[in-house]
């Protein structure tokens, strides 16, 4: 393995050992001078894979007191409901926070805009036809805002001129009125976002 990865094959070392309950959520690792000789690595390279790790969640080093094991917090996704029928956002927001999704509800298409100024959502419930700003409107907007939002367009008017206007803007999902609860847990899990590697994890997984 080229040297300048040898702190991946170290942090890959410690993490799994840290999976495997050698070290439990924490436990104190060993001093790092002693963690260095261990892996028969320079303490700067010990230094770098100890870094990667905290970036990941897997340490918490505390000053004066050592370096201890820990587990990262789950990534929770997040979707945003934007229906002006109340028991619809009720339906979708609970289905999804048992589905283990973070949820947000906004009854207009602007309201919509105003929560985007200030988060990003992984996945976007959109009503088509709302009072005021309609769905394919909002849908222009979301689009200028993220050209890449997952927008899932819900409706019982798939044939609409509302529908064929939304298509212009780009690609999104529809999803159709009526819904039953295992139709909504059946999307969910084709879209739920897959767990992102940690910059240098992922670059060192391109060299593969």
């Amino acid at each position: 393995m080229p040297k300048k990865l040898r702190y991946i094959a170290v942090a890959d070392a410690i993490r799994q050992e840290i999976l495997d309950g050698v070290y439990l959520p924490g436990d104190r690792l060993p001093r790092q001078h002693d963690l260095a000789k261990e892996h028969n690595v320079a303490f700067n390279t010990l230094k770098q894979a100890l870094d990667l790790l905290s970036g990941e969640g897997y340490i918490v080093r505390k000053v004066a007191q050592g370096t201890y094991a820990a587990l990262p917090e789950p990534q929770v996704p997040t979707a945003m409901v934007v229906d002006d029928d109340a028991h619809v956002r009720t339906i979708l927001t609970r289905a999804l926070r048992n589905h283990r999704w973070e949820a947000t509800a906004v009854d207009s298409g602007e309201a919509a805009l105003a929560a985007l100024e200030n988060q990003s959502f992984d996945l976007i419930f959109l009503d088509l036809i709302m009072a005021g700003m309609n769905g394919a409107q909002t849908f222009q907007e979301i689009r200028r805002k993220d050209a890449s939002a997952q927008v899932v367009i819900i409706t019982a008017y798939p044939d609409s001129e509302m529908m064929v206007t939304a298509m212009e803007t780009g690609p999104f999902a529809v999803m159709l009125k009526p819904f039953s609860l295992n139709q909504l847990r059946s999307f969910l899990d084709e879209r739920k976002p897959q767990p992102q590697l940690p910059p240098e994890r992922a670059r060192h997984e391109s060299r593969q």
